[in-house]
C-alpha cells in the first residue's frame, strides 16, 4: 500500500507518464525522491503581496500573460507582450527607447520572479521574453513589494524554470522586412531520481525594418539549473544574456509641426536618422536562489541578483520646425555615448503559516538590500563638424547626407551610486465566512551619491508605507475587494535649480468584484481606482546645456478596468479587457493628453472543432483620441485600432505550421506623442513559423 501510495504522489504532483512509473517501482528509495522532487517543482508568483494567493484573493487587479498565449500571437518581446496586456499602453518613443503606462502614469516599478527591481528596470532596446513563463501586470500601487509606490502597475516577469520530465521545442519565424528568427527551448532532469535538473533556453533573431535604414539584430540565452540538497533546500542558480545591437536607430523622432501650427504628415518609413548610427545594449544577469523548507509549514527564502548592463551608442538627433513649403529649418545634433549600470540585490524573506482563532493565516516578512553604480562617457563632435549643421528637408534623406563624426575623446558625464534598503512585511488574516485581508507594511531607505552631466544627484530620502487590502466570498464565484496604499516615488528628476525633485508622494484606492465562473476556467474582474499624488514630475523646461528640468505637479486618476481571461463553452480562449480613465491636475485640467482615456484589447483563439489540428484566432487593441498642446500647436492622433490575425495547424503530432497577419488594415498611427517627435508603428506585415516538440 505505502508503494502504491507513493506511485499515485509522484504521477500527480510530477506529472509523470505511466510508462515511466515502472523504472522507479523497484526502489523505494527513488519513489522517495520523486516526492521531494514534486516539491522541487510546485512555484506560485507572488508578485502582488509576497504571499501565495490566488487572483480572486489579491486585493488588487492582476493580468496574467501566459506563455500560450505569447507563443500562440508571437509575442517575442516585452513591447509586444504588454501592448496586449488590458490597461497597459506602450509608449514607444523611439527605435531603442519604450516608456509603459497605466492608469495614467508611467510604469517604474519591475520585478523578476516577485523581487522587486528597485532601480530603473532599463528598457532600451526590446526586451525577449523567450526565457519567461508569464508576465504579470499588478494594477495600480504596489510599493509592498517593489519598494515604491507609483499608481500606474508593477510588472512581474516570471522566469521559466526546469521541469522533471523531459521536453522540448524549437521554432523557426521568417516574415516581412527580411525578419529571421530561431529559438530553442530544452528542459529536464539530469538523472533518473530527478533531484537536479536542467533549462536551456536560446534565441537569435535579425529583421530590417518598415524604417528606412533601421536594422537590428538580437540574441537571447538563458540557462537555469534547480535542485535538492539534503531533504529541506531547493537551490536554483541561473544567467541570462540578451545582445541587441541597431543601426539606422532613431534618437528623437520626426518633428510633426511646421512652422505655421499645422500637424506635419510623413510616409511610415521615413526617418531622421543616419546610415552611421547605432545603439547596442548588452545585458548580464545571474542569480542565485536559496529556498528551506523550516517546520511547520514555514519557509525560508533568499535571493542574490547581480546585473550588468553596457549601451554603447552612436546618435543622431535632429530637432527645429520645418516650413510646409520648403521643408528646410531643421538641425542636426550628433552624440556618442557609452552607458554602464552594474547592480547587486540581495532578498531574504521569511513566510509561512500560523494558527490563530481556529483559522489559518499567513505571515511573510523580508528585507531587501541593494547597490547600483552608473555612469557614462561622453565623446563630443567638433565644434565644425557638418552635423551640427541645418539639414535638407526630411523625407529627402538617404541616410548618408551626414558623415559620422571624428569623436573627440571620452569624458565622463554622469557617475553615482545608488543605495536602496528596505524591511516589509504582510499578513494574509481568514477571518471567516468569506472574510480574508492583507495588511502590510514597507520601510524604505534610498541614497543617491554623485552627478548626472553636471548636476547632483545626492538624495537621501526614507518613508514607511502602509498597505491594506481585504477580499469577501460571499458565493461561490464572486469576491469583493478593496484595497489601500501609500504613495512613494523616489524620482530622478532634476528641478529648475538641477537639484533632485524630490519624491512624487500620495494615496491609492482601488475596489472591485473578481468571478470564477465554468468551474475557475473562466476569470473576470471590475476594478475602480483612484489616486492622488504631490510632486508629479512634468517638464518645464530645458537649460542651455541641454538639461530638461521638472517641476512638481498635483495629479489626480480615477477610472474603471474590465477584465476577462480564460475559456468560454465551445472551447474558445479569450484574455482582454477594458479601461476608462481621468486624469486631473490641480485646477481640474485634463493633464498628460497624451494618454489614451478608453483602451480595449481582446484576443480570442479557438480550435475549429470540425477539422481536428485547426486554430484560428486574432487580437485587436483600440485607443481612443489624444493630443499633445505644443508651442505652435496641436498634435493629435485619431482613434485607432490594430487587428492581429492567426491560424495554426498540426501537420503531425510534433509539428506545427503557424501563419500570422499583423495590423490586417494597414492602420496608420504614430507610436506616442509622449513627446513632440514621433514615428509611425508597423503597416501591415505577415510571418510565418514552424515548430517542433520533442
Amino acid at each position: 500500500m505505502r508503494l502504491r501510495r507513493h506511485l499515485l504522489l509522484a504521477t500527480v504532483f510530477m506529472g509523470a507518464s505511466a510508462a515511466a512509473l515502472p523504472a522507479f517501482a523497484d526502489d523505494a528509495a527513488s519513489l522517495e525522491e520523486l516526492v521531494v522532487t514534486a516539491r522541487r517543482e510546485n512555484r506560485t508568483s507572488k508578485g502582488a503581496t509576497g504571499l501565495d494567493l490566488s487572483l480572486t484573493e489579491t486585493p488588487q487587479a492582476v493580468t496574467v500573460i501566459d506563455r500560450d498565449f505569447m507563443d500562440v500571437f508571437g509575442l517575442d518581446d516585452a513591447n509586444s507582450v504588454l501592448s496586449l496586456t488590458p490597461g497597459v499602453n506602450v509608449e514607444e518613443v523611439e527605435t531603442d527607447r519604450t516608456y509603459y503606462n497605466a492608469r495614467g502614469f508611467d510604469i517604474r516599478s519591475m520585478q523578476i520572479d516577485g523581487v522587486g527591481l528597485p532601480f530603473t528596470w532599463n528598457v532600451a532596446g526590446d526586451l525577449d521574453v523567450a526565457g519567461y513563463e508569464k508576465i504579470e501586470a499588478v494594477h495600480g500601487a504596489n510599493g509592498l513589494l517593489t519598494g515604491t509606490g507609483n499608481p500606474s502597475g508593477t510588472i512581474n516577469y516570471v522566469r521559466k524554470r526546469p521541469t522533471n520530465a523531459f521536453q522540448g521545442a524549437a521554432e523557426l519565424t521568417a516574415g516581412s522586412w527580411d525578419r529571421f528568427r530561431g529559438e530553442v527551448d530544452v528542459s529536464g532532469p539530469f538523472s533518473a531520481s530527478g533531484r537536479w535538473a536542467g533549462r536551456l533556453v536560446a534565441a537569435a533573431e535579425d529583421r530590417d525594418s518598415w524604417l528606412d535604414q533601421n536594422h537590428s539584430e538580437r540574441t537571447f540565452v538563458y540557462g537555469v539549473v534547480e535542485g535538492q540538497i539534503g531533504d529541506n533546500a531547493i537551490l536554483t542558480a541561473g544567467y541570462t544574456q540578451q545582445d541587441s545591437a541597431s543601426k539606422g536607430v532613431l534618437w528623437g523622432a520626426l518633428p510633426l509641426l511646421y512652422t505655421d501650427g499645422t500637424q506635419a504628415e510623413w510616409d511610415v518609413s521615413t526617418t531622421t536618422t543616419m546610415d552611421w548610427t547605432k545603439w547596442d545594449i548588452r545585458t548580464r544577469t545571474s542569480f542565485v536562489e536559496l529556498v528551506y523548507e523550516l517546520p511547520r509549514g514555514w519557509e525560508a527564502k533568499g535571493t542574490l541578483t547581480y546585473n550588468d548592463f553596457k549601451e554603447p551608442s552612436r546618435l543622431f538627433y535632429t530637432y527645429g520646425t520645418p516650413d510646409r513649403a520648403t521643408g528646410l529649418g531643421l538641425y542636426g545634433y550628433p552624440g556618442a555615448y557609452d552607458q554602464a549600470n552594474n547592480s547587486t540585490l540581495f532578498d531574504g524573506v521569511l513566510s509561512g503559516p500560523i494558527e490563530l482563532g481556529g483559522k489559518r493565516h499567513d505571515l511573510v516578512l523580508g528585507v531587501t538590500v541593494a547597490k547600483s553604480q552608473s555612469g557614462y562617457l561622453q565623446y563630443a563632435a567638433p565644434a565644425d563638424d557638418p552635423a551640427w549643421g541645418a539639414l535638407p528637408p526630411v523625407g529627402t534623406w538617404d541616410g548618408d547626407e551626414i558623415a559620422e563624426p571624428a569623436w573627440g575623446p571620452p569624458t565622463q558625464a554622469a557617475n553615482f551610486t545608488n543605495r536602496f534598503n528596505r524591511v516589509y512585511g504582510a499578513a494574509h488574516l481568514d477571518f471567516g465566512r468569506g472574510v480574508k485581508a492583507v495588511a502590510g507594511f514597507n520601510a524604505i531607505d534610498v541614497k543617491t551619491r554623485g552627478d548626472s552631466f553636471g548636476a547632483s544627484m545626492r538624495r537621501d530620502e526614507q518613508a514607511v508605507s502602509p498597505y491594506l487590502g481585504a477580499t469577501w466570498t460571499f458565493t461561490r464565484n464572486l469576491t469583493l475587494y478593496g484595497s489601500y496604499s501609500d504613495i512613494f516615488e523616489p524620482q530622478a528628476e532634476l528641478d529648475e535649480n538641477l537639484e533632485p525633485l524630490g519624491a512624487a508622494k500620495g494615496e491609492s484606492w482601488e475596489g472591485g468584484l473578481k468571478g470564477e465562473w465554468f468551474d475557475g476556467r473562466l476569470y473576470t474582474s471590475i476594478a475602480l481606482f483612484k489616486a492622488e499624488q504631490d510632486n508629479y514630475p512634468e517638464a518645464a523646461g530645458m537649460t542651455p546645456a541641454g538639461i530638461t528640468f521638472y517641476r512638481g505637479i498635483m495629479t489626480r486618476s480615477k477610472g474603471v478596468e474590465l477584465e476577462a481571461a480564460g475559456r468560454l463553452p465551445g472551447g474558445v480562449k479569450v484574455q482582454g479587457g477594458f479601461t476608462q480613465l481621468e486624469i486631473e491636475g490641480e485646477d481640474g485640467a485634463d493633464v498628460r493628453t497624451y494618454v489614451p482615456r478608453r483602451t480595449f484589447v481582446l484576443g480570442a483563439v479557438w480550435e475549429v472543432p470540425v477539422i481536428d489540428g485547426l486554430e484560428v484566432g486574432g487580437t485587436v487593441k483600440w485607443q481612443d483620441d489624444i493630443h499633445l498642446d505644443a508651442a505652435l500647436g496641436t498634435i493629435r492622433q485619431d482613434a485607432y485600432a490594430i487587428v492581429n490575425l492567426v491560424a495554426s495547424y498540426d501537420l503531425t503530432d510534433a509539428v506545427k505550421a503557424t501563419v500570422r497577419v499583423n495590423n490586417v488594415t494597414d492602420e496608420k498611427r504614430l507610436t506616442s506623442l509622449y513627446w513632440e517627435q514621433a514615428f509611425y508603428g508597423a503597416p501591415r506585415n505577415v510571418s510565418v513559423s514552424l515548430s517542433y516538440a520533442f
